[in-house]
């Protein structure tokens, strides 16, 4: 007998269209509601972008994950700047290197998740808007702060060094 499926399937196509969605959402949220600090916005504005930002961002972190567990791309593989993701433990009260994997877990594991409203007046063309997911991981806290629209320029940027290489192997 056929089966249609033999193990869950995420490929590069649907997470780059999941870092697109974030990307947009992100910059569309951080100018929307900065504009007279988002007080034309209504409240069921703000209730469908917060289901859709969070959404995009579990489905994102779900794919990548997939990913790393099917062995399509090596975790090591994927350094991050501390510009696009940062995390600080309770225990531990310095920024230390982040990986691909644990913004994902974060992402998927946090308690809560906040991104602050900055007004115009605040905000230049070089300022980027991180988000802050909470959590505790065996009794220890943890706080990320990622740079959305920068984490997933670095994903797609990840994905297409991947696939370049994969074809000049296969040449």
């Amino acid at each position: 007998m056929d089966e249609i499926l033999d193990k869950h399937k995420q490929d590069f196509s649907e997470i780059r269209r999941l870092c697109l969605q974030c990307h947009g959402l992100d910059l569309t949220s951080t100018k929307l509601f900065a504009s007279s600090s988002g007080s034309g916005v209504s409240l069921e504005t703000k209730s469908v972008l917060h289901s859709m930002l969070s959404g995009s961002l579990l489905n994102l972190a779900v794919s990548i994950r997939v990913n790393l567990y099917q062995d399509n791309f090596e975790n090591e593989l994927i350094p991050l700047s501390s510009l696009a993701a940062s995390i600080l433990t309770e225990d531990n009260l310095e920024y230390k290197e982040i990986t691909i994997k644990d913004v994902c877990d974060k992402i998927i594991h946090a308690d809560s998740v906040t991104k602050p409203i900055i007004s115009n007046e605040h905000l230049d063309k070089d300022h980027h808007v991180c988000i802050q997911f909470k959590g505790k991981h065996h009794k220890r806290f943890w706080t990320m702060d990622i740079c959305l629209d920068l984490f997933a320029e670095h994903v797609l940027s990840m994905l297409d060094k991947l696939e370049n290489e994969r074809e000049m192997n296969n040449a």
